[in-house]
């Protein structure tokens, strides 16, 4: 039998970085089944500014994860991870 582990798989693909990843914030939008304007509204982040950090468009200054974390209801972990798919 294989021992192949599914759950050190998954990990394996996910690398932690120093940087609010903006994936996983239109990730959190979604999971939270929220539009951009309000998440924006959750956050407290001028809705104009959240779409361009999400969208990527800017850097995230790391002041807004405190703002990311309570309006959307994530570990502070959870924006700093960067997923790599197998294509």
């Amino acid at each position: 039998m294989s021992e192949f582990d599914p759950v050190m798989h998954s990990e394996s693909r996910r690398q932690k970085v120093d940087f609010i990843v903006p994936e996983r914030i239109r990730e959190a939008v979604a999971a939270r089944g929220l539009s951009y304007e309000e998440a924006a509204e959750l956050c407290k982040i001028d809705k104009h500014k959240f779409g361009l950090m999400a969208n990527g468009h800017v850097e995230i200054p790391r002041r807004y994860i405190f703002h990311l974390m309570s309006g959307l209801d994530f570990p502070r972990d959870f924006f700093y991870f960067v997923r790599w798919e197998r294509r």
